[in-house]
């Protein structure tokens, strides 16, 4: 979801995003009332009357059930809404004396560990599974505002016996489920090993049952990357806008190593390739659904 409290005025985009809201809710058949609209979008009255007046950035749940109560174009607003998020990223992070005026493009990690050691950045390093998930744990424990994850490996978590990478896993579900003042979300990138496009029977078991306890939160969203390496692929934690959390793994499954760096510059490298493979995957739930279809004999 994303959302963002102003902490002084409006950045103009978060501004113009509410116009354009405005302008949509007025072009409706019958306009809905701000109640109307938060039954439909699952928040408060307040919350609702925040988007609106440009107080608040809606994250993206909250505006495609905007949009959908609104018969808006949910595809069109899509590409609004990430467009308005990283005109007002930019600006947040100019402010707090982040990148100049020009994106980085994403960058492999050679270049952003470059980055940190150039600005003398201070690295948590840590030597085993315990130490990075309890560390990560405590981190998703004390977040404000979004969490975005990826998970690409060869094993469900479920077949990882360490205490702290069970509690990471609760830990980051709880934050979603939590009541809050704040406005909150989760997005987790689930890489799925796949061998010839079949996907993996274990991953597939866990994806299913990670959907059913998550589907019904609307501050959790999860999109699939289809993995066909044969090798876990380089994860990463980034917790509210500085926070990064980098874990290697390899040989035995529970082998995992890693470290974290809180700057929101060094953030930048990482939000962006983020960013860049969520707009190309597909939500959980599709892509369950299009399995389904493909291999009937698989379902659950």
């Amino acid at each position: 979801m994303s959302e963002q409290r102003a902490e002084h005025r409006p950045s103009p985009a978060q501004r113009d995003f509410a116009a354009q809201l405005r302008e949509l809710r007025r072009r409706t058949f019958d306009e809905p009332t701000e109640a109307t609209l938060a039954r439909r979008m699952g928040c408060s009255r307040s919350t609702v009357s925040a988007f609106l007046n440009g107080h608040r950035f809606p994250g993206w749940p909250h505006t495609e059930a905007f949009v959908t109560a609104c018969e808006g174009d949910v595809r069109e607003w899509r590409g609004r809404w990430l467009h308005a998020k990283r005109q007002i990223d930019e600006a947040r992070l100019r402010t707090a004396g982040g990148p100049p005026a020009a994106d980085p493009p994403p960058a492999p990690l050679a270049e952003g560990l470059h980055a940190a050691a150039r600005a003398g950045l201070a690295v948590q390093w840590y030597r085993d599974n315990r130490e990075f998930y309890g560390a990560a744990a405590e981190r998703v424990r004390r977040a404000r505002a979004e969490i975005r994850v990826t998970y690409t490996r060869r094993f469900p978590p479920t077949q990882y016996t360490t205490k702290a990478s069970a509690d990471y896993f609760r830990a980051i579900r709880d934050w979603a489920a939590e009541e809050s003042d704040d406005e909150r979300c989760v997005r987790r990138i689930i890489g799925v090993p796949e061998h010839d496009g079949v996907p993996d029977a274990d991953m597939l078991a866990w994806m299913r049952q990670h959907h059913a306890d998550t589907s019904g939160l609307l501050t959790y969203e999860a999109n699939v990357l289809r993995w066909t390496a044969a090798a876990d692929g380089l994860n990463m934690a980034l917790i509210d806008d500085s926070a990064v959390f980098l874990a290697f793994s390899g040989g035995p499954r529970q082998r995992l190593n890693g470290f974290s760096v809180e700057d929101p510059r060094f953030m930048t490298y990482f939000a962006g390739y983020f960013e860049q493979l969520w707009a190309a995957l597909q939500p959980l739930g599709a892509y369950l659904a299009a399995v389904d279809e493909r291999f009937p004999d698989r379902r659950a």
